[in-house]
């Protein structure tokens, strides 16, 4: 059974801005070196008044059972679906081992006044017999352990 991550967090800046931030494929980069990636590009695949749609290309460090193995790369692509209007969207991420972790979530933008607030989830997957449940459990603590470097990341882009 999968695993869930969900927050609402608070910023300083109109949802607009936000929902720029979020969709600004130099974001997506930062975010990607940020979490350790070694290389991250973006494609736009769709975009128009009501829908943008892109792919995060990344080449990452390999990831096991047993952790992260700096010796070698694996690459991954996420692919975001932004329904611009309403101001959400849907995420999914493949890695190398797309046939045993799923990893998905979604992002709904809020206006709060002259502030905005961004309610995410993230959940994952693993369909490891006897070890998964504890692999989505070190996943979740490690999302939940560098969420507030991603509200700050953010909040600086917001602010370029």
């Amino acid at each position: 059974m999968a695993k869930r991550f969900a927050k609402l967090s608070s910023f300083e800046f109109p949802a607009d801005r936000l929902l720029a931030v979020l969709t600004n494929p130099d974001f997506q980069v930062a975010r990607e070196k940020n979490n350790g990636a070694v290389e991250a590009r973006v494609v736009e695949v769709e975009r128009s008044a009501a829908k943008l749609v892109y792919e995060v290309h990344t080449t990452e460090y390999a990831k096991g059972i047993t952790g992260v193995d700096k010796t070698k790369t694996e690459k991954a692509v996420s692919r975001y679906e932004f329904d611009l209007p309403k101001q959400e969207g849907r995420w999914t991420y493949k890695g190398a081992h797309a046939d045993k972790v799923v990893v998905w979530g979604q992002i709904k933008v809020g206006a709060a006044g002259k502030a905005s607030t961004m309610d995410a989830d993230f959940n994952v997957e693993v369909k490891i017999p006897l070890v998964g449940g504890k692999v989505e459990a070190v996943v979740i603590a490690e999302t939940e352990k560098t969420w507030p470097s991603y509200e700050n990341l953010i909040r600086e882009f917001a602010g370029k």
